[in-house]
């Protein structure tokens, strides 16, 4: 292994257990400095929240609050620099395991519906009618995808009822087309990537996609939260 190789890992290994710039120092202004600082600050938090996911959802029925527990850390990370991550995991798997419960029976209903399409349009010899079912499968799992991305940020960010949640998770996936390009993409190439390199992918599915991808995500969503919801919200109390 080279010198230059060498002293990287030895370097990332030290943060570990370092305090960590995202402890002692100002984090960097919003966008790409913050993304990689707060990525290369807490990497090894990356992986112990990969980990905590994966063991917590083994039980299906708990994906959705185990998914609201790892955005709420990510989204910590992000604004605040640092969080304690089996804290907050557990204080937002907690609090939002009944109220996920419906989202993720929907998300469960609304890709098997998908699949059901995507598999009859490649099955049927009718002519015209595959291409719709194909159309049709791949139209629902975009907007599934994309619904439940925004509705599993919202609900560990936002002191909402489900109704509330829903009604922004729709507005965001209309008017949002960017983040919904980024979130697209992030989920696409994880998907691919998994695909193309199994099983030697799971490896780092298990250690580290899961939360770079949901992490991806929370950025996505941040701005347009912080611009739409949150910051009308804050001038509204402090006008009141």
């Amino acid at each position: 292994m080279s010198d230059h190789r060498r002293r990287f890992w030895e370097e990332l290994g030290a943060k570990r257990y370092a305090p960590g710039k995202g402890v002692t120092q100002p984090l960097p202004d919003t966008g790409w400095r913050r993304f990689f600082f707060v990525l290369g600050t807490h990497f090894w938090k990356f992986i112990s929240l990969n980990l905590l996911f994966i063991a917590f959802s083994i039980p299906l029925i708990t994906i959705p609050a185990a998914l609201c527990g790892m955005n709420r850390v990510l989204i910590k990370l992000y604004r605040d620099g640092n969080c304690f991550i089996w804290t907050e995991f557990l204080k937002e798997f907690r609090s939002n395991f009944w109220k996920s419960l419906p989202f993720g029976l929907f998300g469960g209903i609304g890709l098997f519906a998908s699949y059901y399409f995507l598999s009859y349009g490649t099955s049927v010899s009718s002519d015209g009618l595959e291409v719709i079912s194909t159309a049709l499968g791949i139209f629902l799992l975009v907007v599934v995808a994309l619904f439940l991305n925004y509705v599993f940020v919202f609900l560990p960010v936002l002191d909402l009822k489900n109704k509330q949640i829903t009604r922004n998770a729709l507005i965001f996936l209309i008017m949002e087309w960017k983040t919904n390009l980024v979130m697209l993409g992030i989920v696409t190439i994880t998907v691919l990537f998994s695909i193309a390199l199994f099983p030697f992918s799971l490896f780092t599915l298990t250690l580290f996609s899961i939360s770079f991808m949901q992490y991806v995500i929370c950025v996505a969503v941040n701005n347009p939260l912080q611009k739409r919801i949150i910051a009308p919200f804050e001038e509204a109390n402090m006008s009141a």
